[in-house]
């Protein structure tokens, strides 16, 4: 089974995004991007719909997902279809028979994402500043 674990940090319009995908216990792919997103939740957005993306493009099906937005989980899960991103999120999990859970950020996988994410974001603040 595939599990994809993601995260996000945000900071005066800067975001940082990071993913990585496990195939039993061991890593088979991440990703650490930039972006420039409006607010934390589209942030968080935007990482879940860039891994759900690779996981179509490589036709990856049966995926689990894990994030620790409860927004986003609540409003994929409640059909809060006012969100664009959730609509597109809802869209990539259907197409690839995959689900989307939360998991609290104490949780050590989400632990690990929101390392990177900030390990960039220190980065990125360094060169702007």
């Amino acid at each position: 089974m595939i599990k994809i674990y993601t995260d996000s940090s945000y900071k005066d319009g800067i975001s940082t995004h990071h993913y990585f995908v496990m195939k039993g216990n061991k890593r088979i792919k991440r990703r650490t991007f930039i972006g420039f997103d409006e607010s934390s939740n589209k942030a968080e957005a935007t990482t879940i719909i860039k891994a759900l993306q690779m996981v179509l493009k490589k036709g990856w099906e049966g995926v689990t997902l894990y994030t620790d937005s409860l927004v986003t989980v609540f409003g994929v899960k409640n059909s809060k279809f006012n969100n664009e991103d959730f609509r597109y999120i809802t869209h990539l999990l259907k197409v690839t028979n995959s689900d989307i859970q939360w998991k609290n950020r104490g949780h050590y996988r989400i632990k690990k994402a929101d390392t990177e994410c900030r390990k960039m974001m220190r980065t990125k603040l360094r060169r702007v500043v």
